[in-house]
C-alpha cells in the first residue's frame, strides 16, 4: 500500500512539474480580431498553452524590453510603457486595414528537475536540449534562462496591410508568408519561424484553432532547415500558433535558453 502511494505521489510530481514548464508559456489574444472604424480592441496577454479556457489565463508581467503597436501601417508612439507592469492594452480602431501589437520579455531563471526536462525534450523533439541532457551526466536538476515574445494581427474593416510578415524580434519569432485575411477556406498559408533574425531549424510549434462553438483542435509541426512550417486554413476560428526551442546557455550557472514565440489572428 505505501509503495503504491509513494508511486502515485512519484507520478503526481512529475505531471505538476511538468505542466509547471509549459504553463510558462505566453499568448496574446484579441478581443475582436474583425473590427469596424471607431471600435475598441483590447490585447489581453495570457500564459498557458493553448487555447483552452480552463488551461491558460490572464498574467502580468513586468520586464517588457520591446512593445510595438501598429494600426493600419501606422505606429502608434508611445503605446506601451516598458518600465511599468503589462497585462493588457486597449486601442480605438481609428485606420482601416491591419493593426499588429507585438511584445518581447525576459521571463528570468528557472530550474527543473532533470526528469521533467527530459520529458519535455523528448516530447517537443529538441535535440539541442537532449543533447545537454546527453553531455551532463548526473545533473538532478537543470537551470534555464527563459525569453518570450508574442504577437496579435487584427483587421478593421479592410484586409490590407503587410503586418503579417513583420520582423520586430530579437529572440524567437514567429512571421507568416501571406496574408490570413485575403485568404480562402483550405488555402495553404506558411509561418517562418525565427531566432535572433535568422530562419531557425528544428523549433516546435503547435497550431491550435478554437472554433465558433469553443471546441479547440491543435496540431504539431516541426521546422525545416529555412524555418518554415506549412498547414493549410482548414476551419474558421481562432488561430494561434505557438512554438518553442532550447540551446545551450553560455551564462555560467545556467544550463539552457528557453525559447517561446506565440502568434494569434483570426480566419472566417
Amino acid at each position: 500500500m505505501f509503495k503504491d502511494l509513494r508511486v502515485c505521489f512519484f507520478v503526481s510530481s512529475c505531471l505538476f512539474l511538468a505542466v509547471s514548464v509549459k504553463a510558462q508559456d505566453y499568448s496574446l489574444l484579441a478581443s475582436n480580431y474583425y473590427a469596424d472604424k471607431g471600435d475598441s480592441i483590447t490585447y489581453t496577454l495570457f500564459q498557458g498553452r493553448g487555447l483552452d479556457s480552463t488551461e491558460i489565463a490572464p498574467e502580468a508581467i513586468s520586464n517588457l524590453s520591446y512593445a510595438n503597436y501598429i494600426q493600419g501601417g501606422k505606429k502608434v508612439s508611445d503605446t506601451i510603457s516598458l518600465n511599468s507592469e503589462f497585462v493588457k492594452y486597449s486601442a480605438l480602431q481609428q485606420n482601416n486595414g491591419q493593426s499588429l501589437l507585438t511584445i518581447e520579455f525576459k521571463g528570468g531563471t528557472e530550474t527543473h528537475d532533470q526528469l521533467v526536462v527530459e520529458d519535455f525534450a523528448k516530447t517537443e523533439n529538441l535535440k539541442d536540449l537532449a543533447s545537454i541532457i546527453d553531455s551532463s551526466g548526473f545533473t538532478t536538476e537543470y537551470t534555464a534562462n527563459t525569453f518570450f515574445t508574442a504577437k496579435a494581427l487584427t483587421r478593421t474593416e479592410k484586409h490590407n496591410g503587410n503586418l503579417y510578415k513583420n520582423k520586430e524580434c530579437q529572440q524567437l519569432e514567429i512571421v507568416l508568408e501571406q496574408n490570413p485575411y485575403r485568404l480562402q477556406y483550405g488555402d495553404d498559408i506558411t509561418a517562418v519561424i525565427f531566432l535572433a533574425g535568422k530562419p531557425l531549424e528544428g523549433a516546435s510549434a503547435t497550431i491550435y484553432t478554437k472554433s465558433i462553438t469553443g471546441q479547440v483542435h491543435e496540431a504539431k509541426y516541426r521546422s525545416n532547415g529555412d524555418g518554415k512550417i506549412y498547414f493549410k486554413l482548414n476551419r474558421s476560428g481562432l488561430w494561434l500558433l505557438q512554438t518553442v526551442y532550447a540551446n545551450p546557455s553560455e551564462e555560467d550557472g545556467v544550463d539552457y535558453n528557453y525559447y517561446q514565440s506565440s502568434f494569434s489572428f483570426s480566419f472566417q
